[in-house]
């Protein structure tokens, strides 16, 4: 989620700016990046981190849930109103994408990589 949070509010290129002197009087709406509320968080693994990420961003942020996972997860879905979907509808409808999966053969393999790095429509990806 802070990975998530910094990523979306630009706190390192921020950073950065001010410490080659580029803050100014007024910094600007334009360097706060976007907010992460009321955003599509799409959650590929929806295990026990998944969950704990799965209620910060329903709960925390009111975000709508999307997750993709071998399984269902009835859980998820009755607690945060998470939505189970395929991987491809996963990726088009969400804003962010945290993967949280182990590193296995079957998810390090080329098509895997291919199929996220193909979508251009995911704006953050994690």
């Amino acid at each position: 989620m802070a990975l998530m949070l910094a990523t979306a509010r630009r706190v390192v290129d921020v950073a950065e700016r001010v410490k080659a002197g580029e803050w100014t009087e007024s910094i600007g709406p334009a360097w706060f990046g976007v907010d992460v509320h009321h955003k599509t968080l799409g959650i590929v693994g929806m295990g026990r981190i998944g969950m704990a990420l799965a209620q910060r961003a329903h709960f925390g942020f009111t975000m709508p849930v999307l997750y993709h996972a071998r399984r269902r997860h009835q859980e998820a879905e009755d607690r945060f109103n998470a939505r189970y979907c395929d991987l491809d509808t996963l990726l088009q409808e969400a804003d962010f994408v945290c993967v949280i999966l182990p590193l296995t053969a079957e998810n390090a393999t080329s098509v895997w990589r291919n199929t996220v790095c193909q979508n251009e429509i995911v704006r953050h990806f994690y």
